[in-house]
């Protein structure tokens, strides 16, 4: 299966948090900002900066207090909440461990459950690019994400240009300069074949993230009723 909801931490809380941990200011190479990586000489995102909404954004995931408790006694600190704990609940009934929810209704339980913290998500469908499913009726397109659609969620995009959490990229801010002037708003590409074209690009150096399942992923933002 190669669809499904993802409930995502909003851009500006992940790039907010960023700036206050200063976890990206120390670049050997420049002092100024590169890309879209967020830095203490910018602590807003620029007017017309693009601000990534791909599937790389600490989704939700099932926990458990059990699990939560085992993580946080071996050195990952971690809670379990009503949200995480239904989550659980949702993948145990229906098989499906990559994160994601396969049915709109399992979605919005989950997203109830999530309460106050609601303000820091927001619901996205996804799709790898040759999947048949439809998105849901009223979705918003948001661009084409080069990622692989289980596990962690990794993308290509987030990792060189927005959130450099694993192998990062390169300090001078130059080699994917032009991709990164690619981008819409929403940090993606407008097709999938603009997403595949800087797949084959990043793939091309040695430092990389590899994997076999890299793909282009269409991304949709899903309303919630939010208030």
């Amino acid at each position: 299966m190669a669809s499904g909801y993802l409930i995502v931490k909003q851009f500006d809380v992940l790039y907010d948090a960023a700036v206050r941990s200063g976890t990206y200011n120390d670049n050997p190479a420049t002092a100024e900002p590169i890309y879209g990586i967020p830095h203490k000489s910018r602590p807003l995102v620029a007017q017309g900066l693009p601000r990534y909404r791909g599937i790389d954004r600490e989704p939700l995931r099932a926990l458990t207090s059990e699990h939560a408790k085992l993580f946080t006694e071996v050195g990952t600190p971690c809670t379990a909440t009503p949200a995480t704990n239904l989550f659980d609940e949702i993948e145990t009934t229906t098989g499906r461990e990559d994160g994601w929810i396969t049915t709109v209704g399992d979605m919005r339980r989950v997203w109830d459950a999530l309460g106050s913290d609601q303000r820091k998500y927001e619901v996205i469908f996804g799709k790898e690019y040759q999947d048949p499913t439809h998105p849901p009726e009223g979705a918003e397109f948001l661009g084409s994400d080069a990622a692989y659609f289980v596990c962690d969620h990794f993308s290509c995009i987030c990792d060189a240009l927005f959130f450099p959490r694993w192998h990062g990229t390169d300090p001078e801010g130059l080699l994917f300069k032009e991709h990164f002037d690619q981008l819409n708003r929403n940090g993606l590409f407008e097709s999938n074949e603009r997403a595949l074209d800087y797949l084959r690009y990043y793939l091309s150096f040695d430092w990389t993230e590899r994997d076999e399942k890299f793909t282009a992923i269409e991304a949709y933002a899903v309303q919630t009723g939010q208030s």
